[in-house]
């Protein structure tokens, strides 16, 4: 091997090392968790998505949970959005903005869905719910 192939070689090993760790370090995955506070024995049908990306539709039992993840963008844009459908209700709520709940969820973000809206949990202390939303109109 020349010395200009081995040189190659080894920029793009470094290139695409520095382009994981940047990832993983300073952009890390977001988990947003979806938990059926509804009590009364109610399903929640969740439909998520955002301006990219269509989560799909699940139906989340009483007391379950259902996880997706992401990236979010440089630009601090990401958004996504989802329906909740149940007995007696069907609204939307903007589930995840990058600008408003990276500071307080920046690689777990749960919310707890009850009737009148949604609670989200201070990260790394589930015992903490820290703020709640009513539903978008």
């Amino acid at each position: 091997m020349t010395v200009h192939i081995k040189s190659a070689v080894v920029s793009t090993f470094l290139l695409m090392l520095t382009s994981t760790c940047y990832a993983d370090i300073i952009n890390p995955k977001t988990h947003v968790t979806i938990i059926n506070y509804l009590r009364k024995g109610r399903d929640l049908t969740v439909h998520c998505k955002s301006a990219d990306d269509d989560v799909g539709v699940h139906v989340i039992p009483p007391n379950g949970s259902f996880e997706f993840h992401f990236r979010p963008n440089f630009w601090n844009s990401t958004q996504y959005y989802c329906k909740f459908d149940w007995e007696g209700g069907s609204y939307w709520f903007d589930i995840y903005i990058q600008l408003r709940d990276k500071p307080n969820c920046m690689k777990n973000c749960n919310w707890l869905i009850i009737p009148n809206g949604e609670c989200g949990q201070i990260e790394g202390r589930p015992d903490l719910v820290d703020r709640c939303y009513p539903w978008n109109s």
